[in-house]
């Protein structure tokens, strides 16, 4: 198993020597939700909590304030840009980087993109310590995207230069590596779940009818047109079985097009976007993970922390958290009948999904706590002040 890939020295003397002061800088951030805003969000009122100074930088959306304070976090929506729309968005980070400069000493970039460029010129000219990590690995990963990215020349120019870069899984790692990154510029911190929170409930019926659950945002990368295809036949072999989809996005109403076709329509429920999550996975008893291309899903996090039985592609950081037949169960990606056959199976051996869940929550809370991930992040940051 991979462990942190860098030394910290004297933790002890260098432990609130100085205040602490992180700028985190993400594409989108909250009404948007995604993994890396849920990631982005519960380290910075973690950090809140703990007394460090930290804000968050992101892009202007229409109809929503430049600047407001989210829970207690400062937001700055103040990235902005148009045509040469690479160059534009990389000022537009470096202008408000200047500005705001006496705010911050740590700049955490989430995913690697124009402001990573504008971060590292921070480094050389006013020495802040700038932090990339990286969401996913693969063809659809960050590596891959800077080839095909329009002005990309200004991130390869400056995405290693970086002071440290996070993987939060084993390939982003190797594709780190492969990439050129030396190893002792790499850290290895997975992403976390507050396992108080997400926790399973003091009870759950096992009894039909019985629930499958998807969360997340409905578009091409979740695959949840492949997991509508199951249910066809899911349906089809346990008709007491209905499937929630939490969620919202652009496939919407193909999906639900879908759903009509199938003629499965009373055995599928869209909720949309809510803030009650947790909710639904107390009240389901799978949950399917069907996604095309992955880091590592918070969704599957909240899942394991939340005791469920799990169904999700073999790809990405999930093979690395799901052993088959021990905590969930895997299918090849993209194959509906395979999936069907897993649901099938958890349906039909109550047990073998009671089991499953218990270790899977029992995983969630000596791997991924968010307090254990939060001390990581600390320590990254007090190495870095020291240096």
């Amino acid at each position: 198993m991979i462990g942190p890939l860098w030394r910290v020295r004297s933790l002890g003397y260098m432990r609130h020597t100085r205040q602490m002061k992180i700028l985190m800088i993400i594409a989108e951030y909250y009404p948007v939700v995604g993994g890396a805003q849920k990631e982005c969000r519960n380290q910075a009122e973690m950090f809140c909590k703990k007394g460090i100074n930290v804000m968050i930088l992101t892009q202007y959306i229409k109809g929503l304030p430049e600047y407001e304070e989210i829970n207690g976090i400062p937001v700055f929506r103040k990235i902005r840009a148009f045509n040469p729309w690479g160059p534009s968005y990389i000022l537009s980070t470096l202008i408000f980087l200047v500005r705001k400069r006496k705010l911050y000493d740590i700049i955490e970039c989430f995913g690697i993109f124009y402001y990573t460029a504008a971060s590292v010129v921070m480094k050389y000219i006013w020495k802040k310590k700038v932090i990339n990590r990286l969401e996913c690995a693969g063809e659809n990963g960050d590596l891959k995207r800077i080839k095909v990215m329009k002005y990309r020349v200004f991130i390869k120019m400056t995405w290693k230069k970086v002071d440290k870069i996070i993987a939060i899984t084993k390939e982003i790692y190797g594709d780190l590596i492969h990439n050129g990154v030396h190893k002792e510029d790499i850290v290895f911190i997975p992403n976390s779940v507050n396992t108080d929170y997400y926790s399973p409930p003091i009870s759950k019926a096992r009894n039909y009818p019985l629930k499958i659950l998807f969360v997340g945002r409905l578009s091409e990368q979740k695959g949840v047109d492949i997991l509508l295809r199951a249910m066809h036949e899911v349906i089809g072999r346990c008709f007491n079985s209905f499937l929630t989809v939490v969620g919202d996005g652009p496939l919407r109403r193909e999906l639900e097009e879908q759903v009509n076709d199938l003629k499965i329509t009373e055995y599928v429920t869209f909720v949309g976007n809510t803030n009650d999550v947790i909710r639904h996975y107390h009240d389901s008893h799978i949950l399917v993970i069907p996604s095309n291309w992955e880091g590592l899903p918070l969704v599957l996090l909240e899942g394991m922390a939340c005791g469920l039985a799990i169904v999700a592609s073999n790809l990405g950081g999930i093979r690395e958290v799901i052993q088959d037949g021990i905590n969930g169960l895997l299918f090849p990606m993209g194959n509906g009948k395979e999936l069907a056959s897993k649901i099938i199976y958890l349906i039909k051996n109550p047990e073998a999904a009671t089991e499953m869940g218990r270790i899977s929550r029992e995983k969630a809370v000596s791997h991924f706590s968010l307090i254990k991930n939060i001390q990581s992040y600390l320590e990254l940051y007090e190495s870095l002040l020291v240096e």
